[in-house]
């Protein structure tokens, strides 16, 4: 295998850094212009994201650096674009709250596992609360964007509460994979003390 096949995850997970900064900056301005351009890169990070884990599993490639550096560009990416929405006041700040403190728990946990040699795959409820979280925060790009024809449709509060449980239900999601996270991996976790 060539280096550049070996490091191409990597470099991916690298990648997804300065989009996400690229994309959390566009977003600041809740414009339409901006926010299509941050929807773009939310989604080429989001993208790289899903590749850099596909070529790594089908070459058998493992990093520490991947396993260190991914979930925290995920975590960047995800977070920083759910504090913008909360900063503009779409997302209500306890349920950011609530999805970051999930995310930066268990990213820790995991990151504080690795000398020990414990490395704790993604289950199903982790990877539906990543898809819904992109899949949610999509959806609420696509309302900004397209704000003004919605409004001539539909009344604000509609929109409004549309959101309300959309962010709802990606936090009940959230909450309960990082609860089932640590009840499946008790016996693992108990390597921390």
């Amino acid at each position: 295998m060539s280096e550049f096949k070996r490091q191409l995850p990597n470099i991916l997970t690298i990648l997804r850094i300065p989009l996400a900064f690229l994309c959390i900056f566009f977003a600041l301005t809740m414009k339409p212009l901006s926010l299509t351009v941050s929807l773009i890169l939310f989604v080429l990070a989001s993208a790289t994201d899903y590749l850099d884990g596909y070529l790594a599993r089908k070459w058998n490639i493992v990093s520490n650096f991947g396993k260190i550096v991914d979930p925290i560009a995920d975590k960047i990416l995800i977070l920083g674009v759910f504090f913008v929405f909360t900063y503009n006041g779409i997302v209500p700040i306890v349920m950011t709250i609530a999805i970051a403190m999930r995310e930066i728990i268990l990213t820790v946990v995991r990151l504080m596992l690795l000398p020990k040699k414990v490395v704790l795959a993604a289950r199903i409820s982790g990877k539906f609360k990543t898809f819904t979280q992109c899949s949610v925060l999509t959806i609420i790009y696509l309302i900004f964007i397209f704000k003004a024809p919605l409004q001539d449709l539909v009344q604000h509060e509609i929109i409004r509460n549309t959101i309300f449980l959309l962010i709802f239900w990606t936090m009940c999601i959230t909450v309960y994979s990082g609860i089932s996270f640590f009840l499946i991996n008790r016996k693992a976790l108990s390597k921390l003390y």
